[in-house]
């Protein structure tokens, strides 16, 4: 997979806006709208079913930062 943003430095709303962004080759994901619901939107990448990685389940992660940082792994 070509170049994804790591959240490194970045708010959780930037990264999401980034990282939608980033894929938007693979479908139309949704905003996120409430930072205290980052699992229930995360939970849209492992839906889709052009990227047909095995991504990290969001609810096994307290922090964003750690599931994102496991979620650009799988992607890179």
């Amino acid at each position: 997979m070509s170049f994804v943003t790591r959240p490194t430095g970045m708010t959780l709303t930037d990264w999401a806006d980034q990282i939608s962004f980033d894929l938007d080759r693979y479908g139309s994901f949704g905003k996120l709208e409430d930072e205290n619901q980052w699992q229930d939107w995360a939970t849209q990448f492992l839906n889709n079913l052009t990227l047909t990685e095995n991504f990290p389940q969001p609810q096994a992660f307290n922090e964003w930062r750690d599931w994102a940082e496991r979620f650009v792994q799988v992607l890179t």
